[in-house]
C-alpha cells in the first residue's frame, strides 16, 4: 500500500477530487496548509507575523492506494493540479506498512 501526498493550490483540489472519485478512489483526506508555492493570485497570499514571510494558502491531499494504482493516480493529480505556474505543487509517494478498514 502507498500514501500519495500532494501539496497543491487550493483552487485545483476540486478538479482533482472529482477525477479521483471517477477513478474509483475514495481513501483520501484534504487539509488546509500554508507553504511557499508561487501564488496564482493575490487572494492566495497571507503574511505570517510568526514566520515573517508571505505564505500561500495551499492544500495537502493524501491518497492511500494499492501499489498498482500509484502511477495512474500520481499522473491524474499532476494533470489536474497544474496551475499554470512554474511551481504548481509537489507530489510525494511513501510506503504504508498496513491499512485496516473501520467497520
Amino acid at each position: 500500500m502507498k500514501r500519495i501526498t500532494a501539496l497543491l493550490h487550493a483552487h485545483r483540489v476540486s478538479d482533482i477530487v472529482h477525477a479521483l472519485e471517477s477513478a474509483g478512489e475514495r481513501r483520501l483526506s484534504i487539509s488546509p496548509i500554508h507553504g511557499l508555492l508561487a501564488a496564482a493570485n493575490a487572494r492566495e497570499v497571507d503574511f505570517s507575523v510568526e514566520f515573517g514571510e508571505r505564505l500561500i494558502r495551499e492544500v495537502q491531499l493524501d491518497v492511500f492506494c494499492e501499489d498498482a494504482q500509484v502511477d495512474t493516480l500520481v499522473e491524474l493529480i499532476r494533470l489536474h493540479g497544474r496551475a499554470g505556474l512554474p511551481n504548481s505543487g509537489w507530489v510525494f509517494v511513501a510506503a504504508v506498512e498496513s491499512g485496516v478498514a473501520i467497520h
